[in-house]
């Protein structure tokens, strides 16, 4: 079992005068001069409360964390899910992580592309979120085939309120840079030793994770790294309805960003990036896809002498050389890649599952996918539209499932069989499928 509860480093959180309004790295996170006060904002010497490492004034990390972002400090309000204070968000509107108690989101559709006040966001207690400060499962976690970890997860096992939380190993893998990283987000999320790789080779989407010497992680940059520039808002652009939890425009991408910042600064890094952070723990939900582009290239299938690939992989020319194209080992797996305008065969796309017996499968992963003949950079993306925090918030969600999209129906099991249990899902039921697939299925949802 790959995922463990293991000691977290929590010289932590809220390096803050409860008085003033957090923001990530540029604000009291981080940032500290040699005279900083900003230790006694969590700290105690001699009466700490908690942790004879982290000295912490409060009685644990949770207590800390949430002590400003309650709404009464920091402008953050995670325990409710909304923006409290500030200029880097719509005050009173949604947070992009939905909250831990709380959250204010928008989890029906009408079916319309227009706005509806009938649904816009409400606060509503949460159906789900991640559970802080007790022993969970860590679902899909760990190796092909293997149980599920747990762990006791904390505000500190993904966040390091002291800042500069990123590496990049870039130049130095041996000596990494600590740089910003978006919502101070770690490099590798304390307790889940990294992303496991399946043992054989298979068509994962990931590419090799950075390592450090021997820590594997991923940085989620930072793309608003000036004081003043965040966004923490949902804030998108033809919304289809006010406060809406998920659209961005007509192809549900996320553009948000802040009026104070260059037109290029929006979340979309982040966004894309975000899915590298989350597989650290959740492994299984990120080793296959289905690879059926044109930039993908399996070498288990193999690339026809068209191809213009530049990984040395087997060369496999179609059965007959003749349309409709057979591959002549697997032709079942290995499915014909053809020119749109000239009907030839490029390249063989590999339809292989992962290995695992519950996770075969996955949703394409879109632009977060590396691809396999090396011509897009993994997390270069420029949507988030099938990243993880396209369809699932981080924090807590007030969605609601029934029926069969009730979690304790799921077969195979992948979650708590719980019959409200949403798994952080931004949207009531499958609404979130009917978003991008609506037109697709020939589905009617409204006039």
């Amino acid at each position: 079992m790959k995922k463990l509860l293991i000691a977290l480093v929590v010289g932590l959180l809220l390096v803050a005068a409860l008085a003033t309004v957090a923001s990530a790295d540029n604000g009291p996170h981080g940032g500290f001069t040699a005279t900083t006060d900003a230790c006694a904002g969590c700290h105690r010497a001699h009466s700490a409360q908690y942790g004879s490492n982290a000295l912490l004034k409060a009685a644990d990390v949770e207590a800390l964390c949430l002590s400003c972002h309650n709404g009464s400090g920091a402008g953050t309000n995670v325990v409710d899910g909304v923006y409290a204070a500030g200029s880097e968000g719509v005050v009173g509107a949604s947070l992009f992580g939905g909250g831990f108690t709380n959250a204010r989101m928008a989890t029906a559709w009408s079916g319309a592309v227009t706005a509806n006040p009938a649904f816009d966001a409400t606060s509503k207690p949460t159906t789900s979120h991640h559970q802080l400060g007790t022993q969970a499962t860590l679902w899909g976690s760990g190796a092909n085939n293997t149980a599920n970890g747990g762990m006791v997860l904390e505000c500190t096992s993904c966040h390091d309120p002291h800042g500069t939380a990123g590496w990049d190993v870039t130049t130095n893998p041996l000596v990494p840079a600590r740089v910003a990283s978006y919502r101070l987000l770690r490099w590798q999320p304390a307790g889940s030793n990294g992303y496991t790789a399946p043992a054989t080779s298979v068509n994962w989407s990931g590419g090799a994770f950075p390592l450090s010497g021997t820590t594997s992680g991923w940085l989620v940059p930072d793309n608003f790294a000036v004081n003043g520039q965040e966004w923490y808002t949902i804030g998108t652009t033809g919304a289809f309805a006010v406060g809406d939890y998920n659209a961005g425009n007509g192809n549900n991408v996320y553009n948000v960003r802040n009026a104070a910042a260059a037109g290029t600064v929006t979340n979309i890094p982040a966004g894309v990036n975000e899915a590298y952070f989350c597989a650290q723990c959740h492994d299984r939900y990120f080793n296959n896809t289905r690879l059926r582009n044109n930039t993908d290239i399996s070498a288990y299938c193999g690339k026809p002498s068209s191809s213009t690939s530049t990984l040395v992989i087997p060369i496999v020319n179609d059965a007959d050389g003749a349309a409709p194209w057979i591959h002549p080992v697997d032709p079942i797996r290995c499915q014909p890649v053809v020119s749109a305008t000239t009907g030839a065969l490029t390249d063989w796309g590999d339809n292989g599952p992962s290995g695992d017996n519950t996770y075969m499968f996955r949703h394409n992963s879109g632009d977060i996918r590396l691809s396999m003949d090396g011509t897009a950079a993994a997390g270069a993306g420029t949507t988030i539209s099938r990243s993880c925090v396209a369809c699932h918030v981080a924090h807590g969600t007030t969605a609601a499932m029934t029926a069969l999209a009730s979690a304790n129906t799921l077969v195979p099991l992948t979650a708590p069989a719980t019959t409200d249990n949403s798994v952080l899902l931004r949207m009531d039921n499958r609404t979130i499928c009917l978003r991008c697939h609506a037109t697709t299925v020939n589905f009617t949802v409204a006039p």
